[in-house]
């Protein structure tokens, strides 16, 4: 995914933070501008012309980083208000809790995701054995890291990545080397919806990008003809959602029991933001229903439902 220009990246970080942010680094620029450098450049011949020039347009970094101020205050005022109306309840703090089961491997490691929730499937039954049913009914955010203990229990060590919204790998494994990976991971909770061979195909891309020879896609549904034909013709595996219940299930008890109870601790069943860890939150809009993130308008993540 390209890089943005620094000079937006600022704004957009900006527009994100309080307003009083903005302002202060308005402030300080035209200080700099204003007073700073052409008394650090006083003594040069050259650079005197520079700081003389600079004295002159110290407002205009003063008048954008206060107008970016403005933008960044009435957002966050707006989006306050949609919290309340969606809600009904105040907005929640940025340092939520996001109720997630802790692994030391994978501790505040999120990936992106770019899921739509499939609303049919996501039961909040209880399960005392593990099922498709069970599978079904976890989150984008739990089934990869259920994925990535799964590959801890039977021998491996996991690692998931960041990844970008439009693809990339969830979960890396290690055996030997630690600082080479011997497979790459992909997770889809996709029960109502079938992996094609796009995504089959950006898995190997990143295997060649990454050096690595096997990977894996595991998905809580199934698979395309195409999908299933292409990875017959590579280094690749391809998990559905019985099939990976079947792996569960031949594990001992006490591994099934473990995974169990790792998968449906908490709050497993409501989405996790990919960029900030914490639970979503439900919401509503002229297209329909979506999944937002608690900490809008600082952060605008979103998942579509499906059904």
């Amino acid at each position: 995914m390209a890089r943005r220009r620094s000079n937006n990246g600022l704004i957009d970080v900006l527009l994100r933070l309080p307003a009083w942010v903005s302002l202060l680094v308005g402030c300080v620029a035209f200080a700099g501008m204003r007073w700073i450098l052409p008394a650090m450049w006083a003594g040069n011949l050259y650079l005197k012309g520079i700081a003389a020039a600079l004295q002159a347009i110290a407002w205009m970094p003063l008048l954008v980083f206060g107008f970016v101020g403005l933008i960044a205050f009435a957002t966050a005022k707006a989006g306050n208000t949609v919290e309340n109306i969606d809600t009904g309840k105040r907005p929640r703090s940025k340092r939520e809790p996001s109720n997630l089961p802790s692994v030391s491997t994978l501790d505040n490691r999120w990936g992106a995701s770019n899921q739509i929730v499939d609303e049919v499937t996501r039961g909040k039954g209880v399960f005392d054995t593990w099922s498709l049913e069970a599978l079904r009914a976890l989150e984008w955010k739990r089934f990869e890291l259920l994925c990535a203990k799964y590959y801890e229990i039977v021998g491996f060590k996991s690692e998931t990545i960041r990844c970008g919204a439009d693809g990339g790998i969830d979960v890396k494994l290690f055996k030997h080397d630690p600082a080479k990976p011997l497979a790459v991971v992909q997770c889809k909770a996709w029960s109502a919806r079938l992996v094609g061979v796009k995504e089959v195909r950006e898995l190997l891309g990143v295997m060649t990008s990454e050096k690595v020879s096997r990977g894996v896609f595991i998905t809580t549904g199934t698979y395309s003809n195409d999908a299933m034909a292409f990875c017959a013709a590579n280094p690749m595996q391809l998990l559905d959602g019985p099939g990976f219940v079947k792996k569960i299930q031949e594990l001992s008890p006490e591994s099934q029991t473990e995974l169990l109870n790792f998968a449906l601790e908490g709050d497993y069943s409501t989405p996790s933001c990919a960029s900030c860890g914490i639970k979503m939150v439900k919401r509503n809009s002229k297209h329909g229903n979506f999944w937002g993130c608690r900490n809008y308008p600082r952060c605008k993540s979103k998942l579509g439902i499906r059904g």
